[in-house]
């Protein structure tokens, strides 16, 4: 039996100007059903709501996620939640939502079936990216994949890559993506990285225009691990699911599994290759 529902934290994309109405009527429409909402400092500032304002540990706390935008929201709530168990439904504000679940018609009944618990948990592999830099050592969790780019400078980095603790390959090139199935059709995609199912758990290897004749994705297993250190010591650029999240000169970078897992909530019972191919219908649309 699914868990009783009494704190849900709103992650909303502000940027959008529909969003914070919504919002305001979802905090209304859940509290009549005698739901808490809970909402970061920051947005409840932009708000004007200083009374749900909560702290990342009480995000974290909550039994439920909703995000009111797209896939970068739902990012963001991966991130806020820093590997807590807590479901996360998204609401599709954007133009495409390959993570989302639910479109902004069918909120409210969704949120009808999700509060009586009706829904499935999808859970996602998430890899653990650690950074080494000089004294500091900083630690990072995906869902979609982990980006190790140039900075500032124009030369490319040259880069030696070791699987679990074997040289393997010094890629010269733009960077390096460290993706996940649930990644392989965001910015792995872009670069010629195949598409993967999520029901599989494995790391996706592709190099960011290569300076090579080998430049293909490599698959890996998800029990492999990745070091990468720099050949030159060069500024890079880290980014973890789209964010900017570090930029300095580095000594090493590690990335393997997470044992934190993304809890994504499903209501519908389509295939991922059905979603997919509706998305990239959806992604053609706009394009146009």
């Amino acid at each position: 039996m699914a868990k009783k529902i009494n704190n849900i934290a709103i992650i909303p994309n502000l940027d959008k100007p529909e969003v914070p109405a919504i919002a305001l009527d979802l905090i209304k429409w859940l509290s009549k059903h005698g739901i808490k909402s809970r909402i970061t400092e920051a947005d409840a500032i932009k708000m004007d709501v200083p009374e749900l304002a909560s702290d990342d540990a009480e995000i974290q706390e909550c039994d439920l996620v909703v995000c009111l935008g797209g896939d970068g929201t739902i990012l963001r709530a991966v991130r806020l939640l820093a590997g807590a168990p807590v479901p996360v439904i998204g609401v599709n504000l954007g133009r495409v939502g390959f993570l989302t679940e639910v479109e902004a018609a069918d909120l409210y009944p969704a949120m009808e079936r999700v509060i009586a618990g009706d829904f499935d948990i999808d859970e996602r592999m998430m890899l653990k990216c650690t950074v080494k830099a000089g004294e500091f050592s900083y630690d990072y969790l995906a869902l979609n994949e982990v980006a190790v780019e140039r900075g500032h400078h124009q030369r490319m980095l040259e880069m030696n890559v070791y699987i679990n603790g074997i040289s393997f390959s010094q890629y010269t090139a733009d960077g390096l993506i460290f993706a996940t199935p649930t990644g392989s059709t965001a910015y792995s995609f872009s670069t010629g990285g195949p598409i993967v199912s999520p029901a599989n758990n494995l790391i996706l290897l592709t190099p960011i225009n290569p300076h090579s004749l080998f430049g293909r994705t490599i698959v890996l297993a998800e029990h492999d691990y990745i070091d990468v250190d720099l050949a030159k010591p060069f500024e890079v650029l880290i980014g973890i699911d789209g964010f900017a999240v570090l930029g300095t000169v580095i000594d090493s970078i590690s990335v393997k599994k997470s044992d934190a897992k993304a809890l994504l909530v499903k209501l519908k019972e389509k295939s991922f290759y059905t979603l997919f191919k509706e998305k990239l219908r959806v992604w053609d649309t706009w394009l146009r």
